[in-house]
């Protein structure tokens, strides 16, 4: 019967669960970066999720795998903390849309053969002669960036975790929104009051991270 609420042990596992923070960045960096696109407009709006292909598949991963890691430190670090919540996004996709894909073979695959996804493309503004150009302000980036991203890489840094797609992730997307957060990898950026990362509230240590989210050490 939907909808459907079901207990969770935690706020953090549910924060770590958002697969907006990954899905939404990944997808356009994957599409829209330097390494993948002109700058020039395109003839026809890409599929989002039903046009994942290796290159954007491998930032998700990438993105997905250092969340996990962030998991991981913390069940480490608190003996009994819960963090079942805190699934990668493949499990995600199987947990969400369980009997609907067709194809579970991959992330991309289950990416790509959700029905529910079916005809979904980027976002995108009209350009000149018929053409498109992406918006890059949309709020995959303009959101997701800043109240999801951003914290699992502020939570990673607390804990010492390198996050090197996250990084290269956020140093583009921050340039896209107009937004200073991250500076020579770090959250010292002007605009990091503006987000969701334990920084932006003065927390810099595990054991203030654990006061405020009123996690018990012990």
């Amino acid at each position: 019967v939907f909808p459907n609420v079901s207990y969770s042990p935690n706020n953090l596992g549910i924060s770590l669960r958002n697969p907006g923070a990954v899905i939404h960045p990944g997808v356009m960096y994957g599409r829209w970066c330097p390494e993948k696109w002109n700058g020039k407009p395109v003839d026809e709006k890409p599929l989002f999720y039903q046009g994942v292909e290796e290159f954007s598949e491998n930032i998700l991963l990438g993105l997905t795998g250092e969340v996990q890691a962030v998991r991981k430190k913390m069940a480490e670090l608190i003996p009994g903390l819960d963090l079942k919540d805190a699934v990668d996004l493949k499990q995600w996709y199987l947990d969400c849309y369980s009997g609907q894909m067709t194809d579970t073979s991959s992330l991309r695959a289950c990416m790509n053969t959700n029905p529910g996804y079916r005809g979904l493309t980027h976002p995108c503004k009209d350009a000149d002669n018929g053409k498109f150009m992406p918006d890059l302000k949309y709020r995959y980036l303009a959101e997701d960036v800043p109240t999801g991203m951003c914290f699992n890489k502020g939570l990673g840094e607390i804990l010492g975790i390198p996050m090197p797609t996250t990084d290269k992730v956020l140093a583009w997307a921050q340039e896209c929104i107009g937004m200073q957060i991250l500076v020579d990898g770090k959250l010292t950026g002007a605009d990091v009051v503006k987000t969701r990362a334990p920084q932006a509230t003065g927390i810099t240590t595990l054991d203030a991270f654990l006061k405020a989210s009123k996690i018990d050490k012990a």
